[in-house]
């Protein structure tokens, strides 16, 4: 299904923490055990295809693995709810985690919590690997419901006391985005990758007024990894107001609106269609906390 998902043998192995040679060599053995071919063999060739009865056999092995990993809920089962969370690494960080200690120390649960980019986050929750995904994107999935569950303003910040933005801060006006340096933005997410970081639709406001040739003097997949810079210098980055009123708590930095403001942050929260009933029953829990904690922490853009 890797191999299939990344239509390359190698990316796959990378994946799946593997060497190429044992992907090749357990994808054969598989396809031994089956008597068919999954994947063409092409000289030259690197993308991997499927052959006719490869794409068939996907079909199977998406309900296979959701099988047995539902089967996998079963043997880890006990008295305490358990869940399995896929989320993008953006969005913890003041956000969602204090819910997350709060589960576990008040509530009992159990919880198994990983970060991923978005569209790895849509095909594990597809395929049953994780109970629930939190995304910053929507898009079509087979077999994922998607429910939007908050939203935040995106906002400018900045040290405290830096120069340039003395005056706006002062009289609390806008910052103009064109005015930012590139040179000194610390980008969450992928010049590349769209889908990482505040997604496609923050991405296509950034390159229309920050140069998008410009190389941002830091990019992280995660806000933590940022954070200290923002004690000194002058630098700048753009995140959720939630998680920058969360920042100013612990770090000397300065929060400002922009104008034109950035597009708003949805938080898409992603279920499978047809849980297993353990999986159904932990995450009518979990919704119910994160109901009355999007209430409590962010009622504005609180969207359950």
């Amino acid at each position: 299904m890797t191999i299939l998902e990344e239509n390359n043998l190698i990316k796959a192995a990378e994946l799946l923490y593997m060497s190429p040679s044992t992907a090749g060599s357990r994808l054969r053995a598989m396809e031994e055990e089956l008597g068919f071919e999954l994947f063409e063999r092409r000289r030259g060739v690197k993308t991997a295809l499927p052959t006719p009865k490869g794409q068939e056999f996907s079909r199977l092995s998406a309900q296979m693995l959701a099988l047995w990993n539902e089967a996998d809920q079963i043997r880890h089962h006990c008295e305490s709810p358990f869940l399995t969370i896929a989320t993008v690494d953006s969005f913890l960080d003041h956000n969602l985690t204090p819910l997350y200690r709060e589960l576990v120390s008040a509530h009992g649960f159990s919880l198994d919590i990983k970060c991923y980019p978005a569209d790895m986050i849509y095909s594990l929750v597809s395929s049953k690997q994780a109970d629930i995904g939190f995304a910053l994107y929507h898009t079509s999935c087979p077999h994922v419901d998607v429910v939007p569950i908050m939203e935040d303003d995106m906002v400018l910040v900045v040290p405290k006391g830096q120069p340039a933005f003395r005056e706006s801060s002062e009289n609390h006006s806008p910052v103009h985005p064109s005015s930012l340096a590139p040179d000194k933005e610390l980008l969450t997410g992928s010049r590349f990758n769209s889908n990482m970081g505040w997604g496609p639709e923050f991405r296509l406001w950034h390159d229309r007024y920050i140069n998008p040739q410009a190389r941002p003097l830091v990019t992280a997949s995660s806000i933590s990894i940022l954070t200290g810079f923002l004690e000194a210098g002058d630098y700048w980055t753009i995140m959720p107001a939630t998680t920058a009123n969360g920042l100013k708590a612990h770090y000397p930095i300065t929060v400002l609106p922009l104008s034109p403001a950035p597009p708003g942050l949805t938080l898409y929260m992603l279920t499978h269609e047809s849980p297993s009933c353990l999986s159904a029953k932990n995450t009518d829990i979990f919704s119910r906390y994160l109901r009355d904690y999007l209430n409590i922490h962010c009622p504005q853009g609180c969207l359950m």
